[in-house]
């Protein structure tokens, strides 16, 4: 019976190590039925249980397999992939320390317990990790492709792109080693890179939707849009559920101009990652444009962004003639400024209570009940009013004006994941401009790289009496023209109805879409645009030529 039993588990193993773990499990199950203390079975069903999405099953089966062999590191190293799986990796990374205790050496629980640091955002602590992974075993492709994804982590995309490297010197076949590579080398701006990189992950690995959806970014940053077009078609092709996929192809249509389309995949942003985490759940139904909203009470709320939200309250007004009753919530810092947007009824901060409401839609899913097109984009502008004592308060600050005022923003928040695309340094700005008029800074903070030239100009700055945007809006509307990156200050321009440049960069935000300088969401805005990725010598000669013409 032993024997039996033996060769039973034996080829459950083969099994096991070939993929087949169905197969395998069923008969790790059969040796259990008959001898329900089988250490190495309730080991391996357990690592199968973990691998096929039934981990907390994996984790009872490991714990009763280290019952009875309390010194196995192999079962720790199971239990610790299981944790892993449970989201639990601090335990995880316990059960990694465990195992390697009991074996010395053992390279697979330093790497795996580097992953696990990865995901608690200990990024540091992952590459001492992989470092101890790779000195025990110097040709571990896997340690050195997931120290990268660390490195990537500490915002050290150069050094990534080299331990990428250094994997795939080893496993030339590891397919996700190529795709990492990919988005570091995409990151850094070598698209030609990137690009060589994403289609030998696809070459290796035909099925990955991932793959072609990041394709599809570097295609984009190529301006080859039509094949950028065609690698997100492929990506959801592939896999119809994946919501980055959708995404990633919401932006590409929207970009493209087609805003019905890439409105409604839009909404898949809320089955990603990013976006679960501040999506917010209600009884009420969402309205995407199903019922009838006279009489109904809406809830429309933010979502993301400051200029978001200013880009698309506009959608108000088309509610409230459509007979809702409108419920806005905003960011605190909008909230004054959003007083004098037509069409609402009640005006909430964002964590306020909220009062009762029969339907809600987030701010920026309104386009698709509303049908939005290039021609039915909403553009009665202004739709946002400055306060009148406020740009009366302005103008006594600024004194009399002898000549014209230009407000000048060169830069955006430093977390945003392009800002180094969209944001320019001052210095290079002040050089473009010509003298003859008053340059004013619209910034609220001054980034010390940029201070030195703020006090050598001698321009005005107000930074910190801008304490929110209906104090910036005031001050814009004391401005004959202004000079914007893209930032929330663009879209707050735009919506009070101002002369706005907005400098963009090659690639620009999908909203401003392609080769054309006027805007169907700010009728008073003129686009300014890279010819060259990194390079603003064209706008600004540009904008030069534009303010020497006369404002």
């Amino acid at each position: 019976m032993q024997v039996n039993l033996a060769e039973r588990y034996n080829k459950a193993r083969e099994l096991q190590k070939s993929g087949a773990l169905h197969a395998a499990g069923q008969i790790y199950e059969e040796v259990l039925a008959e001898e329900p203390g089988h250490p190495g079975s309730l080991q391996m069903l357990g690592l199968i249980h973990a691998q096929t999405g039934q981990a907390q099953r994996g984790v009872d089966l490991l714990c009763r397999a280290l019952e009875l062999e309390p010194n196995n590191a192999q079962a720790y190293y199971g239990l610790g992939f299981a944790m892993c799986k449970l989201t639990q990796y601090a335990a995880g990374i316990e059960c990694y320390d465990m195992a390697m205790s009991l074996r010395p050496q053992f390279a697979e629980a330093a790497c795996d317990k580097g992953s696990a640091l990865i995901e608690l955002n200990r990024c540091t602590e992952a590459v001492e990790s992989f470092d101890l992974a790779i000195s025990w075993r110097p040709d571990y492709a896997d340690a050195y492709v997931y120290r990268g994804n660390a490195l990537r982590g500490l915002q050290d995309d150069a050094a990534a792109v080299l331990s990428f490297e250094e994997g795939l010197a080893i496993n030339p076949a590891f397919a996700s080693g190529h795709l990492n590579l990919g988005n570091a080398l995409l990151a850094m701006g070598d698209y030609a890179g990137a690009l060589a990189s994403y289609d030998r992950t696809i070459a290796l690995r035909p099925g990955d939707a991932m793959a072609y959806s990041n394709r599809s970014g570097v295609l984009k940053h190529l301006h080859r849009f039509d094949e950028a077009l065609r690698s997100c078609e492929s990506a959801v092709a592939l896999a119809p559920d994946f919501a980055f996929g959708h995404w990633n192809h919401s932006l590409m249509l929207l970009l493209l101009g087609d805003l019905r389309a890439g409105f409604e995949k839009y909404h898949w942003r809320w089955k990603t990652d990013t976006f679960q985490v501040i999506r917010r759940k209600f009884a009420q139904p969402m309205w995407l444009g199903q019922e009838d909203l006279k009489g109904q009470t809406v809830l429309i709320h933010t979502e993301q962004g400051l200029g978001d939200t200013i880009q698309f309250a506009r959608y108000v007004q088309v509610l409230t003639e459509r007979g809702a009753r409108v419920v806005l919530e905003v960011e605190p810092a909008l909230y004054d400024l959003m007083r004098t947007l037509p069409g609402v009824d009640t005006l909430v901060r964002q964590r306020d209570p909220l009062p009762a409401f029969d339907l809600y839609c987030p701010l920026m899913s309104l386009p698709i009940g509303c049908g939005t097109t290039l021609d039915t984009v909403p553009r009665v502008v202004p739709y946002l009013r400055p306060n009148p004592a406020k740009v009366w308060a302005w103008q006594g600050r600024l004194g009399p004006k002898t000549r014209p005022r230009v407000g000048l923003v060169w830069s955006g928040s430093t977390t945003h994941q392009a800002d180094h695309l969209r944001s320019l340094a001052l210095t290079d700005l002040l050089d473009a401009l010509p003298d003859g008029l008053d340059y004013i800074s619209l910034q609220k903070e001054i980034r010390p790289g940029d201070m030195a030239a703020v006090q050598a100009s001698g321009m005005a700055h107000h930074g910190d009496d801008l304490l929110t945007m209906d104090d910036t809006a005031a001050l814009c509307a004391c401005m004959d023209l202004v000079i914007a990156v893209d930032t929330s200050v663009a879209h707050l321009a735009g919506a009070l109805g101002l002369p706005v440049w907005v400098l963009l960069p090659h690639m620009p935000d999908w909203r401003w879409l392609l080769d054309r300088s006027d805007s169907p969401w700010y009728p008073s805005a003129r686009l300014y645009r890279q010819q060259q990725r990194s390079d603003w010598s064209a706008p600004l000669a540009q904008v030069r030529a534009d303010l020497r013409a006369g404002l």
